[in-house]
């Protein structure tokens, strides 16, 4: 079990994700935004961290660099489904922040539950 911290801006994709992650016995805390996800982790300490890339008021690339700066134990997986350019070229530059992995929207949900399996016994 893994306490993650998931961010999505998108109330259909985050109620799915936070559904399948507790059905998969994680604890989940959700935001709407980056600015949302970085006064929550003010208070909480997750294992993992998923956000979506793009997202009003701070972007996930900025979370991102936010998060591994001042918690740079912390796993995170980054979600998108693109926006102007491909999602791919977004999901590369998360990694290259220090994502551990990436998922193109929709999301393989067996292979994120992998993933987050694979983070948390590491």
């Amino acid at each position: 079990m893994a306490h993650i911290l998931l961010v999505e801006d998108d109330e259909l994709v985050r109620d799915m994700l936070s559904q399948t992650l507790q059905r998969a016995s994680h604890q989940v805390i959700t935001a709407t935004n980056g600015q949302e996800a970085s006064e929550i982790l003010k208070n909480h300490h997750p294992d993992i961290m998923i956000t979506d890339i793009i997202m009003p008021k701070m972007s996930g690339i900025t979370l991102i660099s936010e998060v591994k700066n001042k918690h740079p134990a912390m796993e995170i997986i980054t979600i998108s489904g693109g926006g102007r350019l491909d999602p791919t070229g977004y999901l590369d530059l998360s990694e290259s922040l220090g994502a551990a992995a990436s998922f193109e929207k929709p999301i393989d949900k067996t292979a994120l539950l992998m993933t987050i399996d694979l983070l948390v016994h590491n």
